[in-house]
């Protein structure tokens, strides 16, 4: 056989490859395992300003590969309501490119991976958060909250906050105010930026029967609901200024950035419409963000 003749085989054979991979890095959900774990990093910072590069560094992998195997068990259980859903259709589970043991081993692989390296590099009581965290969004969402109740996202908020606890107990595991309030902040902001998607893909969240509060209660109720969360969120932002010991570049960030979010949910509360909750969805997490930027801004500072 000539050099010539296999080029293709070998051109095909990377771009498999390269599919799988994107597949794998797919099922840890990265776009939102990576900010939920920047607050975490923040929060140790804020812990304890002294913590480390090392010790940060290693939080940084064994965290996203424990959320990531969280998120992977995720695409699993729910691969039935992915397939019946043109946002989530082509996930590598429910649209079959990833088999159901290749992600079941892939998400024990990450998670085992992530606990035992936390036990052994950052301490049993981060790895005790990680384990809480993954129990949560896989097993207490996924499994139980998600199909039977329309508070699902408001308790499996709880997740995202167990990643800043862990995040915080890197370097202290006392887990002051502050890491309450931290915690309490990532909770309050998981509902409004899961509404706002599911009042935009209404069709999906009904075609796939999962009780979100819009298809439940509908659209006006689910505003009220959005602008309640986005003052409590304004308001722990601005608590954590004497708790936590931010300084004025925080509040001046934290503030402008909140009332902004505020702003956006008045607008969608006084005239709810699905354009005005996709900019809801999208917007809430430059929020998050700005708030994360805030915070390393007056850390540095």
């Amino acid at each position: 056989m000539t050099t010539t003749a296999l080029e293709p085989a070998a051109t095909a054979r990377r771009r498999r490859a390269r599919i799988a991979v994107r597949d794998l890095v797919s099922l840890t959900k990265p776009k939102v395992t990576s900010l939920l774990l920047a607050f975490g990093l923040v929060a140790a910072v804020v812990a304890d300003p002294e913590v480390g590069a090392a010790r940060l560094a290693a939080f940084a992998l064994l965290g996203y590969l424990a959320a990531g195997g969280a998120a992977a068990l995720n695409h699993v259980f729910d691969r039935d309501l992915d397939a019946c859903m043109d946002r989530t259709r082509a996930r590598p589970v429910a649209s079959g490119r990833v088999g159901v043991p290749e992600a079941v081993g892939f998400a024990a692989l990450l998670l085992v991976g992530a606990i035992g390296g936390a036990v052994l590099v950052l301490g049993v009581a981060v790895a005790a958060w990680m384990v809480v965290g993954a129990a949560t969004y896989a097993g207490l969402y996924t499994l139980i909250l998600k199909r039977r109740t329309r508070h699902n996202i408001v308790i499996g908020g709880l997740a995202g906050s167990c990643g800043v606890l862990a995040g915080w107990s890197v370097a202290d595991s006392g887990l002051a105010p502050g890491a309450w309030l931290l915690a309490l902040l990532v909770f309050l902001w998981t509902p409004p930026h899961f509404w706002g998607l599911a009042i935009a893909r209404d069709r999906d969240y009904r075609a796939a029967g999962v009780p979100m509060l819009p298809q439940v209660l509908g659209l006006g109720p689910t505003a009220r609901a959005m602008l309640g969360y986005a003052v409590a969120m304004l308001g722990v932002s601005l608590w954590l200024v004497p708790v936590a010991g931010f300084g004025a570049v925080y509040f001046v960030g934290a503030a402008t950035a909140g009332a902004g979010f505020v702003a956006l949910c008045v607008a969608m509360w006084w005239r709810p419409t699905v354009r005005r909750a996709l900019w809801t969805f999208k917007l809430s997490g430059v929020y998050l963000a700005l708030l994360l930027l805030a915070m390393v801004a007056d850390l540095a500072g």
